[in-house]
């Protein structure tokens, strides 16, 4: 197998995976803010969602690089060895910091870790969106129009999992109480709410992660 087969077979899991695990993100949400279940299942359903959850903020920072390698390679993209060495370098030290993030034991470390994972995107939904209306209007790296909408719309994604997070600031105290024995039809529907409130950007995310595979296989653009 040469390496742009290698990219592309990565490439198309990683998109796999980022849309299959959050599907069961989703669903394991409905078991989490379930009023019928004990605080102990709901807790289970919750490590469930994070485990699930994992999925798309591993695929996330990797398929950028996957996908503007691949184009290197095929003569559509005009990006340096030094280029594509510090997109990688980039990208790889996006996605330990996020298992560091998730995995972490230190809870301070934990939140410290997540902030900086936060602050990070905004960043590149500016960067990466820059990038593409630049190369639109004057396509000199990136001459396959296509390459450009993918962007565009990854950065659309950055933005939902941003609004995601911003939803569920409220979720983790009203959880917390829940699990505590603090449980009131208050906190129910703050948990409920909040979870409802994502619906918006998870089905931006869906939609978003079946128009970047449907922009690389050509299908539309």
């Amino acid at each position: 197998m040469n390496m742009y087969l290698f990219l592309k077979l990565l490439h198309l899991l990683l998109f796999a995976f980022w849309l299959g695990t959050d599907m069961g993100t989703y669903y394991s949400s409905k078991f989490v803010v379930n009023p019928k279940l004990t605080p102990g299942q709901r807790t289970t359903a919750l490590h469930i969602l994070l485990g699930c959850d994992l999925g798309p903020r591993v695929a996330m920072p990797l398929v950028t690089p996957t996908g503007l390698h691949m184009a290197s390679l095929m003569g559509i993209a005009k990006v340096s060895t030094v280029g594509l060495a510090s997109i990688w370098t980039i990208s790889i030290l996006w996605l330990v910091l996020v298992l560091a993030a998730h995995f972490s034991k230190n809870e301070p470390l934990k939140k410290k870790l997540k902030t900086i994972d936060f602050w990070i995107r905004p960043i590149l939904v500016i960067g990466i969106g820059a990038v593409a209306i630049y190369n639109l209007i004057y396509p000199t790296h990136l001459m396959a129009p296509f390459l450009n909408y993918k962007l565009l719309v990854l950065s659309g994604l950055i933005l939902c999992g941003l609004g995601i997070r911003r939803q569920l600031a409220k979720f983790t105290p009203a959880f917390v109480a829940l699990v505590s024995g603090n449980e009131t039809a208050e906190t129910n529907d703050i948990l409920k709410k909040r979870m409802d409130n994502c619906l918006p950007y998870v089905y931006g995310i869906w939609t978003g992660t079946i128009a970047c595979a449907a922009l690389g296989l050509h299908l539309i653009g």
